[in-house]
């Protein structure tokens, strides 16, 4: 098909307008703009002239995804690149990324606050625990503390207790086991009672030297477990602990009559053993009071020298040994003294 039309010319340099008529063919041309045809109204077929194929500017424009404005009072158009739907598509989903980092960002930031908020709660509530602990325990028996530091928190706390042995050697050797626990179990009850009671304490006490004394641990209400690293000042009460151990139900014999170490206890403060007897014959006190006194006298003295020859192999410093003999009705036989 040819029609005959009308075209303005003008150029950018000069002020004219002239008008032209010429011939176009009309040849069913179809546009596709990546792989799909594009929809034309009346109106917007492309032609072709002189062998040259001319297509409406605003629909190229929009096929390729640009727009095209006139703007009739300075006779301008402007064409600006568009992007594709895939292209839109993309560029939805990196600023959905870019605000979810962002909020994620701000909780990460929120919850580093409130740690560090929580952090310096617990520090300050430590340091006021600290200042209390220190007005009401800084003394043990004879031995001042020189510090006592927490760190940690409610759920757990680490406890740091330092002595200076360069002044209160003599003090400390002076303390017993059962001095050091029941000081320790005040101590660690007085922090649970400001935190909470399933609250885990666990310490040590230290020379000003570093040497670990004694350590203890308490898992919120279970006992607190004490052990002594302390041997070189205090003598060894561990060495003692374990010679009882291996004494208890240890079978000795007075004469024909045998009898087990029933209970044994060492005591630091007078370098003194205790020990009590029970009898594995029924009738130990018939027995008992038909034997000579000087047979029984010299195994008793027999029994305590072995006795303390048990604790003086460990290192642990014995002075006196007691026994105690009971029968099988559990009355006192009788007691002895044994002076090493």
């Amino acid at each position: 098909m040819t029609a005959v039309m009308l075209l303005a010319l003008g150029g950018m340099a000069e002020a004219s307008v002239a008008t032209k008529q010429i011939k176009v063919n009309y040849n069913n041309i179809v546009i596709y703009a990546n792989g799909k045809a594009v929809s034309l109204s009346a109106g917007q077929e492309p032609f072709l002239l002189n062998g040259v194929t001319y297509v409406p500017l605003r629909v190229a424009g929009e096929a390729l995804n640009s727009n095209v404005n006139w703007v009739a009072d300075t006779k301008s158009i402007y064409i600006t690149s568009g992007a594709s739907t895939e292209e839109n598509n993309l560029k939805i989903q990196m600023a959905l990324k870019d605000q979810e980092i962002a909020n994620l960002k701000k909780q990460v930031e929120d919850l580093k606050k409130n740690n560090d908020d929580k952090d310096d709660k617990d520090d300050d509530d430590l340091s006021d625990l600290e200042d209390d602990l220190m007005d009401d325990y800084d003394k043990l028996e004879d031995v001042y503390i020189d510090s006592i530091k927490l760190r940690g928190d409610e759920d757990h706390v680490k406890v740091e207790i330092e002595v200076d042995l360069d002044d209160y050697e003599d003090e400390w050797e002076d303390l017993t086991d059962r001095n050091i626990e029941d000081w320790l179990d005040d101590l660690v009850e007085y922090i649970q009672d400001e935190l909470t009671d399933e609250t885990v304490v666990d310490g040590t006490i230290y020379s000003t030297d570093d040497d670990e004394l004694v350590e203890f641990d308490k898992d919120g209400k279970d006992r607190l477990e004490v052990d002594f690293n302390d041997d070189y000042f205090r003598g060894g009460s561990e060495n003692a602990s374990d010679v009882e151990d291996n004494l208890l139900n240890e079978r000795f014999r007075v004469d024909d009559l045998k009898f087990t170490v029933s209970d044994i206890s060492y005591d630091k403060d007078d370098d003194e053993v205790r020990v009590n007897f029970e009898p594995e014959d029924t009738d130990c006190a018939t027995k008992w009071d038909d034997l000579n006194r000087r047979i029984i006298e010299d195994a008793v003295e027999d029994i305590g020298k072995d006795i303390a020859n048990e604790f003086k192999d460990e290192d642990v410093k014995v002075e006196t040994v007691r026994l105690y003999f009971y029968d099988e009705d559990n009355d006192l036989l009788d007691s002895y003294r044994y002076d090493v």
